[in-house]
């Protein structure tokens, strides 16, 4: 099992079996980490091999749980297999199942933007950092600062957000800015130079805090009330 987050949303990515004793064992313990802070879950299962009725039973029971708690569990990369047993089950209605992750992940964001959810699934500014630390002190100095954002530390995931919600402006750190060669960050920049971007700089981790906020905050408002 690998997991990793997206913008507000963990993607689990399973392979092997689902089924009771041993192998579900830490599936069931991830998932239930998860709740209630965090139930917004894609669950990737293109290498899952088989998976029995307890194991089944396992994903319907976190389903209800995560809508219990305001959130969703969207599959995606189903084998044709695993198809078949949802089908023949008459479950296949249940579980909102994709094609593709990003198919998946951009789901959550349509139907945020339909209701209006800024605060979870902020849709108004993207922050693309390396830096775990430096992307969780951006991101909470945009929120506290009203903003609606969601955040990535890589360019494959970036480009996932940045299609599924569209944002008004795009914070990025140097290093990822000036990526090019893949087919991700190639994209991302095609994509991106439609939108208002602020660069942070290469030394902006070593900036004093307070003085680093202060500026970035000063740049990501010009843009945002030049926009509006």
């Amino acid at each position: 099992m690998q997991s990793r987050r997206v913008g507000e949303i963990t993607v689990l990515t399973c392979s092997g079996r689902i089924v009771e004793g041993a192998e579900s064992a830490a599936l069931r313990q991830r998932l239930d980490d998860l709740l209630p802070d965090d139930p917004h879950v894609v669950l990737n299962l293109r290498d899952l091999e088989f998976i029995d009725s307890s194991g089944l039973g396992l994903l319907v029971r976190f389903l209800s749980r995560a809508r219990a708690s305001h959130g969703d569990v969207k599959l995606c990369e189903l084998p044709a297999r695993t198809r078949e047993v949802l089908r023949i089950s008459r479950l296949a209605p249940v579980f909102d199942s994709y094609e593709s992750e990003a198919d998946a992940i951009a789901a959550f964001y349509r139907h945020a933007s339909s209701t209006g959810a800024k605060d979870r699934f902020g849709t108004e500014i993207l922050c693309v950092e390396q830096s775990a630390d430096v992307l969780a002190y951006v991101r909470e100095v945009l929120r506290q600062a009203g903003y609606g954002v969601m955040t990535s530390g890589n360019l494959p995931d970036a480009l996932v957000l940045l299609q599924a919600s569209k944002p008004k402006l795009v914070v990025i750190g140097a290093d990822l800015r000036a990526m090019r060669g893949t087919r991700a960050a190639d994209t991302f920049n095609a994509l991106v130079g439609s939108v208002p971007l602020v660069e942070l700089p290469a030394d902006f981790s070593h900036r004093e805090a307070g003085d680093a906020g202060s500026r970035l905050l000063d740049q990501v408002r010009a843009v945002i009330e030049s926009g509006s």
